[in-house]
């Protein structure tokens, strides 16, 4: 799988709103989420917030996955968000994710079918203790979309 390691020093201050999502049904369920965010004006409101200053790697529209990237639970918060700095709008919550080291995958959907049954036992590496984060880049970026997942060298 391709991929690379990035460590980012700072803490990713987010601002969005959290959906409870069926682990069993995470790809239909959060394809919903961001559908209805569409229909809604609610991506739209991220792309705003999102792509005026760039500050780092991460300005995309983010689906933060769970609480971190050993996803066990019957059932998880997918939170979609974008980096930010300010105080978010009312209508939106806050999430903080403390300085990490990632493997980025390009093509979420690639990297989720082989993260965990290939990926990761060949790789010297094993999650970290925060959440996975799938990025979706503004038009025009190569790659369309990213999967970055928090690892830590194994021992």
């Amino acid at each position: 799988m391709d991929f690379r390691i990035e460590r980012i020093e700072y803490e990713l201050r987010l601002a969005g709103r959290g959906k409870s999502v069926k682990t069993s049904r995470a790809a239909k369920d959060i394809s919903s989420h961001w559908s209805s965010a569409k229909k809604d004006g609610f991506m739209q409101k991220l792309i705003d917030m999102s792509w005026e200053n760039p500050q780092c790697t991460l300005e995309s529209l983010l689906g933060v996955c769970g609480e971190n990237a050993a996803i066990t639970d019957e059932e998880f918060t997918y939170f979609m968000g974008v980096r930010y700095d300010g105080d978010p709008p009312s209508h939106m919550e806050t999430l903080t994710i403390p300085p990490s080291t990632w493997a980025v995958f390009p093509k979420v959907s690639d990297a989720w079918k082989h993260l965990y049954t290939e990926w990761l036992p060949a790789s010297g590496y094993e999650l970290g203790n925060t959440p996975c984060i799938e990025c979706f880049y503004p038009p025009k970026h190569k790659p369309r979309n990213e999967l970055w997942v928090p690892v830590v060298q194994k021992q």
